[in-house]
Parts: C-alpha cells; sequence; structure tokens
C-alpha cells in the first residue's frame, strides 16, 4: 500500500467508525446489551484520526465551507455519542451502554450526514490516485465493499425507522380522533368538517420526523447503486431491492392496503438483507487483511530504519494498531456472521 493509499484510509477508517454507529439506532442483540469496551475504542480511534494534523483534518482545512461543517459535526458526533458522558450514547454506572431512544433518529440522521461527506472525500480521493497511477486495485474493492455494505445496511435500518414512525403516527392519529370524539358528544370525527388531525402538536411533531426519516431513507438509498465515484459497476441487485422498498412505501400514502402490518414491514425491512449477509463478512475480511499489511510494512519499515533495533520489542509507537485495525468488526456484526 503506497502513502497516499494509508492517508485516505484513514478516512476510509473513520468513515467505517461512523458505519458500525448505526447499530446504535437497533436494540442490542442480546441481553448483555452494547460494549462500553468497544465504544470507548471508538471513541479513541475517532480522537486519535480526527486530531489536528490529521489527514481528516487536513482535507477538511482545504475545503472550504463544506469541510469546516464536516469537521464541526465530526466533534459534535464523537462527543455526543462517544463522550463521557455522551448526549446520545452514554454508560451508565453500572457499565451499560444506555442508547437514548428519542435521540435515535437524530443519530441516524447524523450518521447518514456524516457518511455523505466522508464518502465525497473518497471518492475524490480515489480519482486523484487514478489521476496518478497509483490506485491499486484491492483498495478499490476494500472501498467499493464497505460503501456496499453501508448502503445496505443503513438502508435497511432507514426501512425499520420509517416503518415503526409511521405505526406511532397512525396511534396518535387515533388517539387524538378518540379524544376529539370523547370531547364532542360522541361525534365520528370523520364526520366532522372541523375535525383535522393537524391541530394536535404531537401529531405535527411525529409527521416532521416521519418526512426526516423518509428524506434520509432517500439519501442513503439513491447515492448508491449505480455505475459510482468509487469506479464500481451497477450494482443490479442494490438496485432491485431499493425499487422494492420505494414500491412498498406506497402503504404510507394509502396507495397501497394491507390486512396483516406486522407481515408487510416484515418484508418490508428485509429487501438488503442477501447484500448484508455477503457484503458485511467481505468488507470484515477485507479490513483484516489491510491490517495485517499495514503492520507489515510498519514494522518492516522501523526495521530498515534502525537494523540493530530489529529483533528489538515493540515500543508504544510500534504497538499502535494500524488505520485498519482501529475499526474492526463490531461485537453485533460478529454476531451476524
Amino acid at each position: 500500500m503506497n502513502n497516499e493509499e494509508k492517508n485516505v484510509m484513514t478516512i476510509v477508517t473513520i468513515a467505517r467508525i461512523v458505519e458500525a454507529t448505526l447499530w446504535y439506532c437497533l436494540p442490542p442483540r442480546n441481553g448483555d446489551g452494547f460494549s462500553p469496551e468497544e465504544r470507548e475504542s471508538r471513541y479513541k480511534a475517532l480522537v486519535g484520526l480526527t486530531g489536528e494534523g490529521s489527514p481528516f483534518a487536513v482535507n477538511c482545512d482545504s475545503n472550504g465551507d463544506s469541510g469546516k461543517q464536516l469537521k464541526e459535526d465530526m466533534q459534535y458526533f464523537i462527543e455526543d455519542v462517544y463522550g463521557d458522558p455522551g448526549r446520545i450514547v452514554t454508560v451508565t454506572l453500572d457499565k451499560k451502554v444506555r442508547v437514548e431512544s428519542s435521540l435515535i433518529d437524530e443519530l441516524f440522521s447524523t450518521i447518514v450526514n456524516l457518511r455523505a461527506y466522508l464518502e465525497a472525500f473518497e471518492g475524490a480521493a480515489l480519482r486523484a490516485l487514478k489521476e496518478h497511477n497509483t490506485l491499486e486495485p484491492d483498495f478499490v474493492d476494500l472501498i467499493n465493499t464497505d460503501v456496499r455494505y453501508y448502503h445496505a445496511f443503513a438502508g435497511k435500518i432507514s426501512c425499520i425507522l420509517i416503518s415503526d414512525k409511521f405505526i406511532e403516527l397512525n396511534k396518535n392519529a387515533q388517539t387524538y380522533a378518540q379524544a376529539y370524539s370523547k370531547s364532542h358528544n360522541g361525534i365520528n370525527p370523520q364526520q366532522d368538517p372541523e375535525f383535522n388531525v393537524h391541530n394536535d402538536p404531537s401529531f405535527r411533531m411525529i409527521e416532521n420526523e416521519f418526512h426526516t426519516l423518509n428524506q434520509n431513507m432517500v439519501t442513503v438509498l439513491n447515492s448508491y447503486g449505480t455505475a459510482n465515484a468509487f469506479f464500481g459497476k451497477e450494482d443490479s441487485e442494490f438496485r432491485y431491492a431499493r425499487e422494492s422498498v420505494y414500491a412498498d412505501c406506497d402503504i404510507f400514502t394509502g396507495k397501497k392496503q394491507t390486512t396483516d402490518v406486522d407481515a408487510y414491514f416484515r418484508l418490508f425491512t428485509s429487501y438488503f438483507d442477501k447484500i448484508i449477509d455477503v457484503s458485511q463478512p467481505k468488507a470484515n475480511h477485507l479490513f483484516e487483511q489491510f491490517g495485517r499489511k499495514l503492520q507489515a510494512e510498519a514494522l518492516k519499515e522501523k526495521a530498515a530504519a534502525s537494523p540493530s533495533q530489529e529483533a528489538a520489542p515493540a515500543d508504544e509507537e510500534e504497538a499502535k494498531p494500524s488505520a485498519a485495525e482501529a475499526a474492526p468488526a463490531s461485537e453485533e456484526e460478529k454476531k451476524g456472521e
């Protein structure tokens, strides 16, 4: 791996940690909950990889207002999710990771926003490497696999979140209609021209959250699948899953009806599963390979610089993980493999 690719790898690693944060948008996969050790490890990695002088910071500083915005957004993200205490995710006194459920939609929006910025950086970096004939095929494969996994996983989560929000919205409308009927001598609200569910502030708030989730879904699904900036070919499997999701979204407008909403949404949230099942372990494997490669190259360079110290034990700097090793497969991902 050349030096230019090593610099890009730090951006890719940050993007991978942001991607792994998607798991906090879902319930833990077992009773033990999320790992506080893993959260702490991600915090240290993000602080190290985004500090002043890092490739990330240098890229941000040289990209005007958009770079400045990304730098600020990343800092807020680190503090809110991995800080002590974090506003969205924190660790309790009994060492349990707690996710503030009322802020999950905000967390998902933040992740979608950050990944969009980071993927733009990755795309620009790959084009520059290609122009200088320093882009290696296995590095392209690594980034393409990670990008494919992210969009499939984030796509699935967007389906889950918007389904839950739709159910919440309908329950709120029913509750408001019942309260209205009770306060108006039992009248059927649907037959009262003065009844308007949008008069309920709670309904308006939930509806706004629904629209935000919908926009996030569109951002995730429409920014991948065609021939892309990462030199990947058109992904017909992803495109089919996306089209299936959009077709089933007709239930939100009333164009589609169902007698079993649970079964409907089980299918709705499953369209990306096959892509996730393939791309997740592949991405993990490729990152592990690159981690070992980077570590081996670092040891080789150190030995060449100091031949007399070749047999000496690893010092503190040598023992630090490489960029790829800073973002191993999360505990949640390992449970799925």
